[in-house]
């Protein structure tokens, strides 16, 4: 009994580690089937764009492309949506930043 006791404990202790580890990194959401990552804790509370806006924002400069990476990060000082979009057929990626507060379109880069 108690070594099923202990081996419940250590399981729940193991659990509650991990946990704590992924969460001082940042979350990640899933929408529109597009994982996007926070670089660190508490950058979705900044963001007034919504990031199913984000994402059209994005697909819109690159036609025909879909979301390969996605991150909401601090980047020059400004909170934004970064996305690595690629194109079936095409060689390189297109990184496309958009600001997470004005939905600006702030860096729209192909990197072979």
């Amino acid at each position: 009994m108690r070594l099923k006791t202990a081996a419940f404990v250590l399981a729940a202790l193991a659990g509650a580690a991990c946990a704590s580890t992924s969460t001082s990194a940042g979350s990640s959401r899933e929408v529109n089937g597009v994982r996007i990552t926070e670089e660190k804790e508490g950058l979705w509370a900044r963001a007034t764009l919504a990031p199913d806006a984000a994402i059209k924002i994005a697909l819109a400069r690159v036609p025909g492309g879909t979301i390969d990476e996605a991150e909401l990060e601090e980047e020059n000082g400004r909170l934004v949506y970064s996305f690595d979009i690629k194109v079936a057929g095409a060689t390189g990626e297109h990184e496309i930043d958009v600001d997470a507060v004005t939905g600006e379109v702030l860096k729209a880069e192909h990197q072979p």
